[in-house]
């Protein structure tokens, strides 16, 4: 269905996969210097987008620039390292941190607001009530409204807990664009510009308080002072005017120049204006190139301050020592405001980085540029530690096994190359027969999944490199990728449509129609039940995928109305019974095997989510698995149902083993006259519990034998002590303590006899 209600994007949509953080490399003050001519030091180059709105947030911490590419997070202490958030499809206008700097929002040419987590570069929601580009966004002070303004000639106001559209402001009954608002201190008051005008609006009712007319030309910027009595307004007539808000008289006029051919895109307007901190100075940019810091109490100039091109945005630093410009020329630059010498530059980045994926521990990031080469880049320090150089043309998509192993990396040269991490070197070179546009690894990690210009999608064995299925049915390219959660179902974008793919078989289960432009990215929600689609018409479509209730319910062995764990366990328990209509007799051939087994456990789906895994090791064994594992692969099936609970086993499997070996603590204790002793094996090994006074005499050894991989923790599987000794007497009370040997590894913990 198509997408109409913003709070259903909210519950479901795309912190997925629609929007992505670039984290970038510096390039070094020198080559700055080099390339302006400026003393060194002077200037720092944001990149190849144009800077339109600046933010600090209110920490100080960071410093955030609307650009005609994306949104740049800085650290405004160093302002060495540079965040790019990409995912809106135009320019971004504006930027506005909330009260608690927490949230980034951002309005752009797209016509949609977003909502950024800003601790992890994540969209949160994408607000689309607008028909028209988005010019300005503002945050309540309570952080509980967001105010955006759009070329509809609207402000909406907006409930930022629930993303609900709360009021919508008209600001003008025709289309004219409102480049400017802010809220009043308090709250109450919200001012807009545009036109030559500046209305002051009740928050509360929506209506015009104030209709402020002096300026002759059109209206770009406005600011309340700190204690909420004065407005600044930024205009193309080359002013800035200092407004009485509870009047709404005029109390200063700062000139620009003295013109007379004044026309909206004039080349000395107005685009910025913002009052430091205490409120007494006031900062301004022009399409003159040029920032004034102007004295409010007099409405003179402090300082004059040049760039090379148009001043699109300015901001003070929350100390106020501090103003940060953004220009058309490509430049952020960085003022001390007492003496209006540039102190920092913000600089480009040698080289477009298209876009950017971290390894799953978050150490390593991989980056693809425009060119043929991949970097692999320490996130501590900044440094290359790989350079991929195997390509021969551009790459366009790279992802990262689960296991952090594994890098992949489609290109332009028809090819997938799938690279050891550690070593930088090829595993395997993957072929097409057209440029390679999207690879994703499954959950597993056992399959590679990545499509083509070809029209094809093909799913490779990891581990091999060798083509499981050749997925034909795209008429297009293949832009976007993604696999359920469960690892069944693959979603491909190709055109205007959408496909699901059962992944064990290659078929097509679904074809999802709708889209009128490219479908540039899809993302499964958490529950596998919506699938979203984002793409090039300006759409986000949410397609309910929930899946059909099964063909049959004989996997349902104990009827209670659900195929899980427990009925896995009844197979099992039943194991090799004949005859005629015995329940566990899944598939009916008049005897329960593996095949009964493996059938009920491919009826049931998200064997790696943490419940499914946390009920695995209450009632099953690693060592039972790992037997039905084999049984399986060993008949080599090929049926769908088949091979489904085959994958579910293997799943299984892996969550009874745990990653360490460990003696966990004895339960009950302190006790009296008996105590169970749980403990994990990483691996199988010879397994041993000595039982040791507090002088350090032994008492008893518990001899467990060869015991395989595996948790130990119910009273059926734990080891057992009944508080005797070696002799079979009543040891006294006091303290023990009891030591787990297996194999290399041993452990102490100390346990409380209480009579």
């Amino acid at each position: 269905m198509k997408y109409e209600n913003t709070t259903t994007l909210v519950a479901v949509l795309l912190t997925l996969l629609l929007t992505t953080a670039v984290a970038l490399p510096p390039a070094t003050a020198q080559e700055d210097v080099t390339r302006w001519g400026l003393p060194e030091g002077a200037t720092l180059r944001l990149g190849k987008g144009k800077i339109n709105e600046l933010a600090y947030s209110p920490d100080g911490a960071l410093l955030a620039v609307a650009s005609s590419i994306g949104i740049w997070l800085y650290d405004a202490q160093t302002y060495q390292e540079s965040v790019l958030l990409t995912g809106h499809t135009r320019n971004v206008a504006s930027v506005a941190f909330s009260p608690d700097g927490r949230t980034l929002a951002s309005g752009s040419w797209d016509g949609t607001v977003r909502l950024w987590d800003v601790a992890t570069g994540t969209l949160q929601h994408t607000l689309t009530e607008h028909p028209s580009s988005v010019y300005s966004v503002a945050f309540s002070p309570d952080g509980a409204t967001l105010a955006s303004g759009s070329g509809d000639g609207t402000v909406r106001l907006w409930d930022v807990a629930t993303k609900a559209l709360r009021q919508t402001i008209t600001v003008y009954n025709t289309h004219r664009v409102v480049y400017s608002v802010a809220f009043s201190p308090d709250g109450r008051t919200l001012a807009s510009g545009r036109g030559n005008t500046v209305r002051l609006w009740d928050v509360a009712t929506g209506t015009v308080q104030h209709t402020l007319t002096k300026h002759p030309s059109s209206v770009y910027s406005v600011a309340f002072s700190p204690d909420g009595r004065t407005l600044a307004s930024g205009s193309g007539d080359y002013t800035v005017r200092l407004w009485d808000v509870a009047t709404g008289t005029v109390q200063h006029t700062l000139t620009y120049a003295d013109r007379v051919d004044r026309w909206v895109f004039n080349p000395d307007r107005v685009d910025s204006v913002i009052f430091s901190p205490d409120g007494q100075t006031l900062a301004s940019g022009s399409w003159d190139a040029t920032i004034r810091l102007w004295d409010v109490a007099t409405g003179t100039v402090q300082h004059t301050l040049t760039h090379a091109d148009r001043v699109d945005s300015v901001i003070f630093s929350p100390d106020g020592q501090t103003l940060t410009s953004g220009s058309f020329d490509g430049t952020v630059r960085l003022w001390d405001v007492a003496t209006g010498t540039v102190q920092h530059t913000l600089t480009e980045h040698t080289g477009d980085v298209k876009s950017v994926v971290f390894s799953p521990d978050g150490q390593t990031l991989a980056g693809e540029t425009w060119g043929d080469t991949v970097r692999l880049w320490d996130v501590a320090t900044g440094t290359v530690q790989q350079t991929l150089t195997e390509h021969t043309h551009r790459v366009s998509s790279v992802a990262f096994s689960p296991d952090g192993q594994t890098l992949a990396s489609g290109s332009q040269d028809d090819t997938v190359r799938l690279w050891d991490v550690a070593t930088g070197t090829v595993q395997h070179t993957l072929t097409h027969t057209d440029w390679v546009l999207s690879v994703v690894f499954s959950a597993d990690g056992r399959t590679l999944a990545s499509g083509s210009w070809d029209g094809t999608v093909r799913l490779w064995d990891v581990a091999t490199g060798t083509v499981q299925h050749t997925l034909t049915e795209h008429t297009d390219g293949v832009e976007s990728l993604v696999f359920s959660a469960d690892g069944r179902t693959l979603a491909s974008g190709s055109g205007g449509e959408i496909r699901l793919w059962e992944v064990a078989t290659g078929t097509v289960q679904r074809t999802l129609t709708g889209h009128t432009g490219y479908v540039e990215s899809v993302a499964f929600s958490l529950d596998g039940r919506t699938l979203a689609s984002g793409s090039g018409d300006g759409t986000v479509l949410l397609w309910d995928i929930a899946p059909a209730a099964p063909a049959t319910v004989r996997e349902d062995i104990n009827g209670d109305g659900v195929v899980n764990i427990q009925d896995l366990t009844l197979i099992a328990a039943q194991f090799g019974q004949m005859g005629e209509d015995i329940p566990a007799d899944v598939n009916g051939d008049g005897i329960v095997n593996i095949q009964d087994l493996v059938l009920v456990a491919g009826a049931f789906g998200g064997a790696g989510a943490p419940a499914v895994q946390a009920a695995a090791r209450e009632v099953l064994v690693a060592a039972d698995v790992a037997g039905w594992v084999a049984q399986a692969q060993a008949l080599a099936l090929t049926t769908p149902a088949y091979q489904r609970g085959l994958v579910v086993l293997e799943q299984l499997l892996a969550s009874l083993k745990p990653e360490a070996t460990a003696l966990l603590a004895n339960y009950p204790n302190p006790f009296n006259p008996e105590t169970w002793i749980p403990y994990q094996l990483a691996n199988p090994a010879e397994v041993t519990v000595s039982i040791h006074a507090s002088d350090g005499k032994l008492v008893r050894t518990l001899t467990l034998g060869q015991m395989p991989a595996g948790v130990y923790q119910r009273k059926d599987r734990a080891a057992y002590w009944d508080g005797r000794n070696a002799q079979g007497e009543p040891v006294a009370s006091g303290v023990y303590f009891y030591t787990l040997s297996a194999g290399d590894f041993s452990a102490t913990r100390k346990m409380v006899i209480r009579k």
